[in-house]
């Protein structure tokens, strides 16, 4: 009750005019507690409703022994569902296509880096079976920041004065590529060429790191999820039609086109399919957030910062076909970013893999999003 309060005072003190987004879904509640009539208030009874039947979602187990992963709902096996994720840096420029094993992550991260171009993280729980994961690359704050928030180990080859600042300073436990590297099977990374493009990682290498640095890999007895996801799924049903969207990013100009016979959004960049090297297939997203960001640069330099810590904003939650405007807030450095809709609800996903865009506030409007496919292809 108290995040739907701080929410809603959000969304009040921002005096934003947000449209009206989908119903809550109907959420199914395993294991009820029986109450006697009048105990509780018709408030209350629905308060515990609603907490219960999240932490069903996760307590649930398959007949052959696997978990609800806290990144995508789906089945994870125990082990690394129960975990903490591995969250790795991923270069996005036409010279490093096409990357490896980034379609096996639960949720990724996208942020505008300097100079126009994107760098993306990739934060993965169950990573086993890749013989080949990147290419890693640098880390900048923002991902550090992200990655604090699923409690991940993060790994990432070097990085700017500002990013070491926080990894420095233990916000996070990392794993530096350029620290690890070696001969494939008997280090952390390994390069398959002489360029900047060529440092990788696999399901080995990471175990090889994990194991060098000694990082204890169990969560923490209070470990609250990252999301929350709709037991019965989330159809939006007042939400906007949405069916694609071109992003404003200029390097790359990915957009995403939404296949209704599948319920998943078709990822695409550089004008051709974004494609993962090691299953040959086109990434896709159950559920998309775009998250608007103040931003600056540090001075003296080309790097960029983001205002995300103690701070609120904007954005839009994308799944479906369909669209709500939503509101975000995130209270401390390694605090849990919320995502909440204009009623003041935490957002519930859909099960399936997330992709989370930050969107530079300024120009945030440049954003298109197009209510079906025949629109989005007139306007291009």
């Amino acid at each position: 009750m108290k995040k739907r309060l701080v929410a809603t005072m959000l969304v009040l003190t921002m005096a934003m005019s947000l449209m009206a987004c989908g119903k809550k879904d109907s959420e199914i509640e395993e294991n009820p507690t029986t109450v006697e009539e009048g105990d509780l208030s018709e408030t209350e009874e629905i308060e515990a409703e609603a907490v219960d039947s999240f932490a069903a979602f996760f307590d649930q187990k398959s007949e052959d022994g696997k978990v609800r992963s806290y990144l995508t709902g789906e089945w994870v096996d125990e082990k690394y569902g129960r975990q903490r994720p591995v969250a790795v840096m991923i270069e996005n420029t036409k010279a490093c296509l096409p990357q490896y094993g980034i379609g096996n992550a639960g949720v990724i991260y996208e942020c505008v880096v300097e100079g126009g171009i994107t760098r993306m993280m990739a934060i993965f729980d169950d990573y086993t079976g890749l013989d080949q994961i990147g290419n890693v690359r640098s880390s900048r704050p923002y991902y550090v920041y992200f990655a604090s928030e699923y409690d991940a180990v993060y790994m990432h080859a070097g990085g700017n004065p500002a990013a070491f600042e926080l990894i420095d300073g233990g916000l996070v436990q990392n794993l530096n590529a350029l620290k690890l590297e070696g001969k494939k099977g008997s280090a952390a990374t390994y390069r398959t060429g002489k360029s900047e493009h060529t440092l990788y990682t696999n399901s080995q290498g990471i175990e090889i790191g994990l194991e060098k640095m000694g990082y204890d890999m169990s969560l923490p007895s209070n470990y609250q999820p990252h999301f929350k996801f709709a037991a019965n799924g989330n159809t939006l049903d007042n939400g906007t039609d949405c069916q694609a969207i071109q992003m404003y990013y200029y390097t790359n100009k990915p957009y995403w086109v939404y296949n209704p016979d599948d319920g998943l959004y078709y990822r695409y960049e550089f004008n051709q399919k974004q494609v993962d090297a090691v299953s040959g297939k086109q990434l896709t997203a159950k559920n998309i957030i775009i998250q608007d960001v103040d931003w600056w640069t540090y001075a003296g330099s080309q790097y960029l910062g983001y205002y995300l810590s103690h701070n609120t904003g904007t954005g839009k939650y994308i799944t479906n076909g369909k669209m709500v405007d939503i509101t975000w807030s995130k209270d401390g450095d390694s605090d849990v970013t919320h995502y909440y809709t204009s009623n003041g609800e935490e957002i519930q996903l859909n099960v399936g893999t997330t992709w989370i865009q930050a969107s530079q506030q300024e120009y945030s409007g440049e954003t298109q999003f197009y209510a079906n496919k025949s629109d989005f292809s007139k306007a291009n």
